[in-house]
């Protein structure tokens, strides 16, 4: 099965979602793990073809997908997949570093014992799951379920574009590299200090792994130079 139709086969997600979202999952999915590169061009009729249906739900995936940063509507082009870039990445992760401290910190002294334990459940699925895409999906929601409690859902909607757009920088690591060493114990580290009510230790946890990430990120992009 490609990354194309993957998004299409879970007949459980089908009877939840619309036709659009299936297919910009599935072409979401193909992005991030480089079966489509940057700078192809989607059409609109080949989509359509491919999974059996009419360019109007294919034409909102689109729109998801340009919205999303995944792809650029360009003059007589059409819509094209985004480029991977050195200075693309650097703008995603210095994003996250100004806005996930700042929402964590709202957040933070809202969370309840249970809301952890719900966070800690999340991080040992993505630690165990073998499909690097629902580990991005996860890791993402991991983070969400520490910052939802501070309200914030326009911040939370940036964030949440940002860890798509850069899911297409981490997947390659993971798959190349695996995960970080003491990835999970880094963590439930933050997990722990909020448990312990400090707050500022946890916000500078997660700030440290965000440069940390960025690092290896930086790493590979550069062997990819070479």
């Amino acid at each position: 099965m490609s990354s194309w139709d993957q998004g299409l086969n879970d007949g459980t997600a089908a009877l939840r979602r619309s036709t659009p979202e299936l297919i910009a999952d599935a072409l979401r999915r193909a992005i991030l793990t480089g079966a489509i590169g940057g700078g192809v061009q989607l059409k609109q009729n080949d989509v359509a073809a491919r999974f059996g249906v009419s360019v109007v739900p294919v034409r909102e995936a689109f729109q998801r997908l340009v919205a999303e940063g995944l792809a650029l509507l360009q003059p007589n082009r059409g819509v094209t997949v985004t480029a991977i870039s050195d200075a693309d990445f650097r703008e995603i992760a210095e994003l996250r570093s100004l806005l996930e401290p700042h929402v964590f910190r709202l957040s933070a002294p809202r969370l309840t014992s249970a809301d952890l334990a719900r966070s800690r459940d999340i991080l040992e699925q993505a630690a165990t799951t073998g499909d690097l895409y629902r580990r991005a999906e996860l890791h993402w929601e991991f983070h969400r379920s520490l910052y939802e409690r501070a309200e914030r859902p326009r911040i939370l909607a940036q964030l949440a574009g940002l860890y798509t757009c850069i899911n297409r920088y981490l997947l390659p690591v993971w798959s190349k590299v695996g995960l970080s060493a003491g990835w999970v114990d880094s963590h439930i580290t933050i997990i722990d200090a909020v448990r312990g009510g400090e707050i500022e230790v946890a916000t500078k946890l997660i700030v440290d792994q965000i440069g940390e990430a960025a690092e290896r990120v930086r790493d590979q992009l550069q062997l990819q130079k070479a």
